[in-house]
């Protein structure tokens, strides 16, 4: 029984482009990018290289550019470091708000600011992914300091509304941060037209190396470092720079901009494939998001009955790899915050899955893991798996 991998949103496996850049800067490249001996320069103009080529595929000026450790540090300083800025500013209690479907990595900062004695609002985001946003005095009430919207959600590939919010915020003057993880070469995100002021990015969702992330801080948006130690990123981020994991990020992303329009089509393709072997074979099964502009690679579906947390461990013993929810969330066994604030109550009733399909995914793994689902299911009911 071949394996299936079908958690693409955790990890994408590393394209073979992104190895093949990365494995001679990580053989030969010795200099640290702040030294200014031939060995350092030579590190610095790699590191530049590799800023501008993700510059021009995000639409930004390469200083606006600054490399992290991931998406979640990427998140972390764009919240913290706004809320820093505003506090030097003046403002000891800035206020925030954000939709209820974000990632534990925008959601648990924000909590944190709020037991500081910051205002965080909560927009209320429905199933079809209409957004609720704030009332026009509380967006120009002078406490707001920064929006937080993601461009696609983790758990249900909702697309959720970025470019009407990114026009309501630069009308109120109020920077609007996007969490982009799982929207970089799957959707369209055109930086020159919709006016997000702070962006984060993750390499391995994109099949870029792990623990490689970006920050996009548009020129009219101040925010200051949360970490220190160091001058590197513009002042923004500490510590010598991994110039490998910067070129293998660019290669990733140059790969699925590049690809996008194609690829969209046939995950999109596959995803439907898969959602309609469920349907029709999953008395009660409830599909997240189905009625909302939806990322073509996140297919997540929610079981009647069955206890939270079975299915991931028993479809592993089938041999098919996935999740459910994001996995920063993995082995928790309560209801997810997600889809809490998609279904209420009522999500305590389903057992959450979540499907995602990436580069490496075929026909043959759609057609291989849709039975071996099913039969899971059926079997996770008889057994004793219901709630």
């Amino acid at each position: 029984m071949d394996p299936v991998y079908l958690d693409h949103a955790a990890a994408t496996p590393l394209r073979p482009e992104v190895r093949e850049a990365m494995e001679p800067l990580r053989a030969g490249l010795v200099g640290n990018a702040s030294s200014v001996h031939r060995w350092g320069r030579l590190a610095r103009a790699t590191l530049e290289g590799a800023r501008e080529r993700c510059a021009v595929l995000l639409g930004v000026r390469p200083d606006e550019l600054h490399f992290t450790r991931g998406g979640t540090e990427a998140n972390n300083l764009a919240i913290l470091g706004r809320a820093a800025w505003a506090r030097a500013s003046g403002h000891p209690t800035p206020g925030f708000a954000r939709s209820a479907v974000e990632h534990s990595a925008v959601r648990e900062p924000l909590e944190s600011l709020a037991a500081q004695g910051c205002r965080v609002d909560i927009l209320s985001v429905r199933p079809d992914a209409t957004l609720s946003l704030p009332p026009r005095e509380a967006l120009t009430d002078g406490v707001l300091s920064l929006v937080s919207v993601q461009w696609v959600n983790q758990e249900t590939g909702m697309v959720l509304p970025v470019a009407h919010v990114a026009e309501r915020c630069r009308e109120a003057g109020i920077p609007l941060h996007v969490d982009a993880a799982q929207a970089a070469g799957r959707v369209g995100m055109d930086l020159q037209r919709v006016p997000v002021s702070l962006l984060s990015l993750s390499g391995h969702k994109l099949g870029g190396p792990r623990s490689t992330g970006l920050l996009a801080v548009r020129r009219d948006t101040e925010i200051r470092p949360v970490l220190f130690g160091g001058g590197q990123e513009g002042g923004l981020r500490p510590g010598t720079e991994d110039v490998a994991g910067a070129v293998g990020f660019a290669v990733a992303l140059e790969v699925a901009v590049g690809q996008l329009e194609t690829e969209a089509a046939r995950l999109t393709a596959l995803r439907d494939r898969l959602e309609e072997g469920l349907v029709e074979n999953i008395p009660g099964i409830r599909v997240h998001g189905k009625d909302a502009p939806r990322a073509p690679h996140i297919l997540g579906v929610g079981v009647p009955g069955l206890f939270r947390d079975v299915l991931p461990a028993a479809l592993d013993l089938e041999g098919v790899g996935a999740s459910a929810g994001s996995a920063c969330r993995s082995g928790s066994t309560e209801v997810s915050p997600v889809l809490a604030a998609l279904y209420g109550a009522d999500a305590a009733g389903f057992a959450p899955l979540r499907l995602s399909l990436g580069w490496t995914t075929t026909e043959r793994d759609i057609e291989a893991a849709t039975p071996r689902i099913v039969e899971v299911v059926a079997r996770m009911a008889e057994v004793g798996g219901r709630a």
